[in-house]
């Protein structure tokens, strides 16, 4: 015990004796002559591992060193329009250590400004490295001109320009670093959305208001009648009409036309499959509006050239959002489904799928109906429109 003590007060008059050290070195420093033009010579990462490596720029918050001449009567650093802390302990002849800001610059020049204690400033190119934005998702692709589109990603910082398809600048209605809603601009065309920040430009994966391979609209290409009933105004529609699965749903495994949806190929565009291509690069994509819904699933699957839905032979994918506990949307929302994610037969429980899609070109009919367990009464109104199959 004793020992430990002695080890203890010995390790702590070492630790005063270092900054009694630094002290003076930094008393020192102040008292040689520091009055010749301040200059910087390079910059280098603090990281030991990385000290021989020269900097053109860095990170937000990294901790960095700056060599040079002159350096001791810096007062003020400023990286772009955003002013660093500088420590005193840490300002020397030859070097400054500090922190690139943490904000985001407004305005950009790629310079560091020192300012020193008679007024005068020293610039430095140096970049201080912003990700390029990124955008990740949206949350409907169909909205109407002067809708509001939402998307998620990351990295969106003011200033921000969005443009959609056509050279229609939007206006910017909430932004937030991984959060972007826009007024839709008039006259805005089919095709991608540019997001552009002061540090780089993103298009989307998606394709606003996508017209490729659309199996149903309900505006024209339409499923059979005495299935889901057509609306458009009850909820108002994103792209004209839908189709609307509307029902009290009060009992398990209800095979009802109000809660089926069938497409027939031969009432429709006649043999032609759903889609081409390769399964595992394509997904379904539907427009839904959940206005209720809370405990029967929704399966979908294709069929061969036939008047027939063709459940029983068929691969289904399983859409229950509810299971996630949404049982409202907040108005329309884009659906994907990989068609990987065709894997149940119908007698598969959701943690066992056995099956998936093996001729695709063969499958010219689509279903979607809301069939299966259920506990105890469901009533059901939920929307689907612009049902089609593209990449992923």
């Amino acid at each position: 015990m004793k020992f430990s003590i002695k080890i203890t007060q010995l390790a702590l008059i070492v630790a005063l004796m270092a900054s009694i050290v630094v002290a003076c070195k930094k008393e020192e420093d102040n008292a040689r002559d520091c009055s010749g033009t301040p200059q910087i010579d390079y910059i280098r990462s603090t990281d030991p591992g990385k000290s021989d490596s020269l900097l053109v720029g860095s990170f937000m918050g990294s901790l960095i060193a700056i060599i040079g001449e002159n350096l001791c009567h810096a007062e003020e650093m400023w990286f772009n329009d955003q002013k660093a802390v500088l420590n005193p302990t840490f300002v020397t002849e030859n070097s400054i250590l500090v922190n690139v800001p943490s904000t985001v610059p407004t305005e950009v020049n790629n310079k560091i400004r020192v300012v020193f204690n008679d007024g005068s400033e020293l610039l430095y190119d140096f970049k201080v490295n912003v990700p390029a934005p990124t955008v990740d998702r949206v949350k409907c692709e169909y909205v109407p001109d002067g809708g509001t589109l939402v998307l998620d990603g990351d990295f969106f910082f003011a200033p921000i320009k969005v443009v959609f398809a056509g050279d229609k600048e939007a206006e910017v209605l909430v932004l937030d670093k991984t959060h972007l809603e826009v007024k839709v601009p008039v006259g805005a065309e089919v095709g991608q959305i540019s997001v552009e920040t002061n540090f780089g430009k993103a298009k989307s994966k998606f394709i606003f208001r996508d017209d490729r391979n659309i199996l149903l609209d309900y505006d024209g290409k339409n499923h059979e009648t005495w299935t889901a009933a057509i609306s458009g105004s009850n909820p108002e529609g994103c792209s004209g009409n839908y189709a609307q699965f509307k029902h009290p749903a009060d009992a398990a495994w209800m095979w009802t036309n109000e809660l089926t949806m069938q497409y027939w190929a031969p009432r429709g565009r006649g043999n032609v499959p759903v889609a081409t291509g390769l399964v595992n690069d394509l997904a379904l994509k539907f427009e839904v509006n959940i206005i209720e819904w809370r405990d029967v699933r929704m399966e979908i699957f294709f069929n061969t050239y036939a008047e027939d839905h063709g459940r029983d032979a068929n691969v289904h994918a399983r859409y229950q959002p509810w299971k996630t506990g949404k049982t409202q949307s907040d108005g329309w929302e884009t659906v994907t489904i990989p068609l990987k994610d065709f894997k149940y037969g119908k007698d598969d429980s959701d943690d066992n799928g056995t099956r998936s899609i093996d001729n695709l070109s063969s499958l010219t009919n689509i279903t979607m109906m809301l069939f299966g367990p259920a506990a105890g009464p469901n009533p059901v109104n939920v929307c689907v429109d612009n049902v089609r199959i593209v990449p992923l």
